[in-house]
């Protein structure tokens, strides 16, 4: 029969070095985690809500520069009220300057004021569109993937695909219709170009929709992509509230609609030090 010393050092070391290989294991997988999680999904589910001629700020990346704006706008024409809810990726047109197009010929598009960081690029701004381009943005259902394979456009400028047409295609209800450019503008109807597959915010009973949309943050050159979730209260009015928005870290990475922020690390770490704590016991029964 073994003495306790002899079967301590028979065990010990055979048991010490499988500890420390699964102590190993459980830090790679911790530290592969961390890594990943530079490249998670990040976003908010605080909702927004927005009435009339308001708005909802989303700033993906939390570095004080507005990326995309939800901006309701009513405008009156003629003695109507004329009430659309668009998405903007800066400020230059709105309720009080509804004619404002951008860019200027020539000139970069503008984005929201960067603050102490870099702008982002509006020239890579996009959102999904359901076919291609001067449609309405889509209405995505929770779950449809975001990335490179959709369909992407952003068409609010007097140039639509070089003919000269004004278009206002980034609203998500649009009761304008081009009527403002035509009456307040003075633009003829074959000045003009109207979205033809919707607008697809319509119809919806209250429940929410998705956002499709990607983003050069900071001008680094690279697409991010992400969601910004939908609920609109009032059709008649326009009004409703963004209900939450996420974001993909890695630039090229999809999202699906809707997605939300995994758990981190720790639970990675205190389900490695639990299994370890398992082991030492089992391997302490295992001695006797």
């Amino acid at each position: 029969m073994q003495s306790p010393a002899s079967s301590s050092s028979h065990q010990g070391p055979g048991g010490d070095r499988r500890l420390a290989g699964y102590l190993a294991a459980v830090g790679a997988a911790a530290g592969s985690a961390a890594a990943s999680a530079d490249a998670a999904i990040v976003g908010s589910t605080m909702e927004m809500p927005f009435g009339v001629n308001g708005e909802a700020n989303i700033d993906f990346n939390a570095d004080g520069q507005i990326d995309f704006q939800i901006d309701h706008d009513r405008v009156n024409v003629g003695g109507n009220d004329l009430d659309f809810l668009q998405i903007d990726k800066n400020d230059v047109n709105g309720a009080s300057n509804p004619l404002a197009f951008d860019p200027l010929p020539g000139f970069k598009p503008t984005t929201f004021p960067p603050g102490a960081t870099s702008p982002n690029n509006g020239s890579d701004a996009g959102y999904m569109v359901p076919a291609g381009q001067g449609d309405y943005p889509a209405a995505l259902a929770a779950g449809t993937p975001i990335g490179p394979g959709a369909k992407w456009d952003w068409q609010e400028g007097d140039n639509f695909l070089g003919t000269g047409r004004a278009i206002r295609a980034n609203r998500l209800i649009d009761e304008d219709a081009t009527q403002i450019d035509q009456i307040l503008g003075g633009r003829t109807a074959a000045q003009v170009q109207v979205p033809t597959n919707g607008p697809n915010f319509l119809g919806l009973g209250g429940g929410v929709r998705y956002l499709g949309v990607r983003t050069d943050l900071n001008g680094t050159g690279q697409l991010n992509y992400g969601w910004i979730g939908i609920r609109i209260d009032n059709q008649a009015d326009a009004t409703g509230a963004v209900v939450g928005y996420g974001y993909q870290t890695v630039p090229g990475t999809p999202i699906n609609a809707g997605a939300v922020p995994e758990p981190g690390t720790t639970l990675l770490a205190a389900a490695g030090l639990a299994a370890a704590f398992a082991f030492r016991r089992a391997s302490g029964r295992n001695r006797r």
